[in-house]
């Protein structure tokens, strides 16, 4: 959804959070990357292709997140790309968003030689490049947050049609590099203890949330000052993934200084605790019914998102914050979007 995309994007921007993620998955733990030596780059790349028709054509892609870390003596470029939803030729999009990164790096090379009236000739004069440049080397991650496993590819090779046990693949395989997928599911993540910033309890929260409602409720209750005291892009983030539309709403569209925000924050992590401790009191007078209750307020909450994004395309920002605190005009939105 839009609010989720925009929550989670603005989250990740954060050079600390970033170096968090990069620390916490691709090192294991180790504090490789510090915020201090990140920067910030263009996220879109573009490069002009001529087709068999003879036709120009643009190819143009936009990232979620890219920044440029100093790596010991070297320099890498290390982007994010955020799902929410499986995608079954993400390891082609992927790929296709580090060629233009690499291809963007040799337009500069050459535009540099240019601009110092280099004269390059033979060999290096076809590639616009000489043989002693070089480029940084390009590492994204795929950052899936979405409510279902993932059951798309996770290589290049996962997307093509061929027999693994046939002697054709044995053949082709010793020519045809594959592209592997960084794929980071929030679902299954492990060693939560390996995030220092408000990542931590953003995944753990997340993931309980899915997996175990009790441990969910417990964690919001036992960490109920940690989680207070996290920064408003956090507090969205969190409240984004969870699917807690009303509280992001309240609290992106009340009016107020620094002080009303912050009280936003407050209350929205309280309403979390205090509905966990009304669930947890229904679960205990009903127990055999918990399982159609999570269905019914699981497709409940489906029709306020729809709802909610619909709204947003139209511009009624008003039905909107009515809807989110008025029922019967939420029903009566409903009929009128055939929802």
């Amino acid at each position: 959804m839009a609010e989720e995309d925009y929550s989670v994007n603005k989250l990740m921007r954060n050079s600390v959070r970033f170096a968090d993620l990069y620390n916490g998955t691709v090192f294991r733990g180790k504090q490789v990357l510090k915020p201090e030596d990140l920067s910030d780059v263009p996220d879109e790349n573009g490069i002009a292709i001529v087709g068999l028709d003879g036709k120009r054509r643009l190819i143009r892609r936009s990232r979620d997140v890219i920044k440029k870390a100093s790596f010991g003596a070297y320099f890498v470029l290390l982007a994010e790309e955020n799902q929410d939803k499986v995608h079954y030729a993400m390891p082609v999009r992927s790929m296709l968003y580090d060629a233009l990164e690499y291809t963007e790096q040799v337009e500069a090379l050459k535009r540099r030689h240019r601009e110092c009236g280099d004269r390059l000739e033979g060999d290096a004069f076809l590639s616009g490049i000489t043989r002693d440049d070089r480029i940084m080397p390009v590492v994204t991650l795929t950052v899936y947050h979405g409510a279902k496993p993932w059951d798309g590819p996770r290589s290049l090779y996962d997307m093509l049609e061929m027999d693994r046990d046939s002697k054709e693949w044995e053949v082709l395989k010793e020519v045809l590099p594959d592209y592997r997928l960084n794929l980071v599911e929030l679902n299954n993540m492990q060693h939560l203890e390996r995030f220092r910033s408000s990542l931590q309890p953003i995944f753990t929260v997340l993931k309980y949330n899915r997996k175990d409602k009790r441990k969910f409720y417990e964690y919001l209750e036992n960490h109920r000052e940690e989680l207070r005291k996290m920064d408003d892009d956090s507090v969205r983030a969190m409240l984004a993934l969870l699917g807690e539309q009303k509280r992001l709403l309240r609290m992106l569209e009340l009016p107020g200084g620094e002080g009303k925000e912050r009280m936003d924050v407050y209350n929205a992590i309280d309403e979390l605790i205090a509905d966990g401790r009304e669930e947890g009191k229904a679960e205990g007078k009903a127990e055999g019914r918990v399982e159609g209750k999570a269905i019914g307020l699981e497709l409940g909450q489906k029709r306020v998102n729809e709802l909610i994004l619909l709204l947003a395309r139209a511009g009624r920002t008003q039905d909107m914050i009515r809807a989110a605190g008025d029922r019967q005009y939420q029903e009566k939105l409903f009929e009128e979007f055939g929802i």
